[in-house]
Order: structure tokens, then sequence, then C-alpha cells
């Protein structure tokens, strides 16, 4: 059995084969009941429809109501599928309902709510009204499928221009919240939509979406429909997540070894110990 000792302003841990590890106490009691996340002071910004604590992890659920979008598209004539050869145009699509899933780590004390590489995008057909309302796959270029999905983010925003340390630099949980939101959304919608997604995680969820309906297989074809009607995104079969908002952001803390209420023995704490490390956010490709 793992023996856990804390003397003075240490914890150390011990393993029944004689592994020592030690952090500490403070990080260790920041790691048992870190800082939930709650609105307070902070003013959130415009369309958070929920915000869910769980351990060291904080998920702040927005919704974009149906609109039109200038995108940065691939040109069908780019020498390069991504990266500084590609060619883009401008497109004008229509997308229902935006719903992105800002990750946020809030296990330190000295610096809760920093802007994780986990985030995610789906779409809906309908407004939010239940963290029972289902998800739906966003037929979107830089939005990722990983394979396997087990352990990976299930539809994860291409996040490899994003300046974390940047954001994580910002002084305050209310603007390291908001400079969050404005970076990760700049990358959503902002950057050039390629084929990074294909080449980097396997597939896209817009290559995996364009035999769902007619009017979106391919880009064209969805600027035509735009044009006809914004509102036919409304009708789309989007593919299906067969999971809940609850359950997806259940899955987000899962990955990310949220407790959900278990119960602390050493073992617990001693996990922690062996794991400890400082935590730095990354620009690569891949979380």
């Amino acid at each position: 059995m793992d023996k856990v000792h804390i003397e003075g302003a240490e914890a150390r841990a011990t393993s029944p084969e004689g592994k020592s590890a030690a952090m500490p106490l403070a990080d260790l009691m920041g790691r048992l009941n870190p800082p939930r996340f709650d609105s307070g002071e902070l003013i959130l910004p415009d369309g958070v429809k929920a915000v869910r604590s769980d351990g060291p992890i904080t998920v702040v659920i927005h919704e974009t109501p149906p609109q039109m979008y200038s995108l940065k598209w691939i040109a069908g004539d780019s020498a390069a599928p991504f990266g500084a050869g590609a060619k883009y145009r401008t497109v004008r699509l229509a997308l229902p309902y935006l719903e992105t899933l800002l990750v946020f780590r809030n296990g330190s004390a000295a610096q809760p709510l920093t802007l994780s590489e986990f985030s995610e995008c789906f779409f809906r057909v309908a407004p939010l009204e239940s963290f029972d309302d289902e998800l739906l796959y966003p037929a979107l270029l830089n939005c990722s499928k990983f394979t396997p999905p087990e352990g990976r983010p299930l539809s994860w925003i291409c996040t490899q221009h994003l300046n974390f340390a940047s954001v994580n630099r910002e002084p305050t949980p209310a603007r390291r919240l908001r400079a969050g939101f404005r970076a990760l959304r700049h990358c959503l919608l902002e950057t050039g939509f390629n084929h990074s997604s294909e080449h980097h995680e396997g597939a896209s969820w817009f290559g995996e979406s364009r035999g769902v309906d007619e009017r979106i297989s391919t880009v064209e074809r969805w600027q035509e429909a735009t044009a006809k009607d914004p509102l036919f995104v409304l009708e789309v079969p989007w593919l299906k997540t067969g999971l809940s908002l609850g359950q997806i952001v259940e899955r987000i803390f899962k990955n990310h070894g949220a407790m959900n209420g278990a119960a602390w023995t050493s073992a617990t704490l001693a996990r922690h110990i062996f794991n400890h490390k400082p935590v730095a956010a990354t620009n690569g490709r891949k979380p």
C-alpha cells in the first residue's frame, strides 16, 4: 500500500516498491481542493450558457446562434493542403448553432483558470436548454476527428497557432477567460480552413460530414445553399454524436483525470504526488 508522509511544508509518497516522490504541501492541497470556478464578480462573455468544474478542470459552454460567416477556406487549386504554401479564398457559409466547449485548468491556487489545449466544438439545430440535449459533429475542416477517440477530444479545435503563453500570462482569471475566449474563437473561425486535420489526426469533421446532405457535399454547394436560404443549416441531418452535452462534459473531465467525487485514500494522494510536475501549455499540433 502506498504511504503518504507530511512533514512541515512537504508531502512525500512512498510506493510498496520503495519508489519515493515529494511535492509542496500547498500544491497537494490545491489539487485536493482546487478553486472551483464560478462567475463571482466576473462578467462572462456574451453567449456563455453554462460553466461546470470538476477537480482541476473547468468547462465553459458557449453558444453562437445561426448566422453567416466569411471564412478563409483552402482553394481548390492550392498547391499545398496546409502550411505556408496553402492558397485560400473567402467563402460565405451559414452555420447552425455553434457550441464551443472551452476547457480550462484550474488546479493552481496561484494561477487558476488557464486555457488548455483540449477545447472542442459542436453543432446543434436548436438552442441548448438542458445538459441532456444532444450535440452534433461540426462539418468544419479545422475540427479534428481522432481515431481511436479514447482519451482524446471528440471534436478538437485545431489550436496550432494559438499563443497559449500570451493568453495565460493575463494577470487575473477574468482576463484569462476573456483572452482565452477571443483567442480560441479566432482559431476556430478566422484562421485558414485547410486539410491539416486529415494529415495530422486522420480526418476532419467536414470530410466526415460531406455525405449527410447534398447541400453541404462541397463548399461550393454549401455557399449556393446559403445564398438561397441561410437557415437551411437547421434542416441538415448533421452527424450525431449520440451523446448529450452533459455526457461530453463528463467525458472531458474523465480524460483529464477529474475525481468526480471519488473517495480520497493514501493511494489517491500518492498518485497526485507521483504525478506532480509543472504544467506547461504547448503550441503543438496534437493535444
